[in-house]
């Protein structure tokens, strides 16, 4: 798995930036579009329940969540995801648009990462089998 990564997808004045930062073992998510912020956090961990805080009235939690649980299910690891977009006057189908874009950012992620991602590696090997001795699973 890469250490960092930065892709952007576009459609008309909608524009998205998912930035990956490698943490160890697990993966720390920054989307952002429009006026930066930190709306919302979402955690998803392959061994525990996913939960998400949404600052109010901000409204990324879901998608934040969403995404983490794609990424850490399908990683096998712990996902933190900090989301914040806004764009002045959005219109209904622009807030489609960016659900569409953050799905195609995660997924081209995803992509990107299972291509360097090495399951056999001993740290990940040994965080498994630490957290199923504890019962954890």
């Amino acid at each position: 798995m890469p250490k960092s990564l930065s892709l952007s997808a576009r459609c008309g004045r909608i524009r998205l930036i998912l930035k990956l930062f490698r943490m160890g073992d697990d993966v720390q998510i920054h989307l952002s579009g429009g006026q930066a912020h930190i709306g919302a956090v979402a955690l998803a961990g392959w061994n525990a329940a996913p939960a998400h805080i949404t600052v109010p009235p901000h409204r990324e939690g879901e998608l934040a969540l969403r995404m983490a649980q794609s990424l850490s299910d399908a990683l096998r690891c712990t996902v933190c995801v900090s989301a914040g977009i806004h764009f002045d006057s959005i219109r209904r189908e622009e807030i489609r648009r960016v659900e569409e874009l953050a799905d195609a950012l995660t997924q081209r992620c995803l992509t990107m990462c299972l291509a360097c991602f090495d399951r056999t590696a001993p740290s990940t090997a040994a965080h498994r089998s630490a957290a199923s001795s504890a019962g954890v699973l």
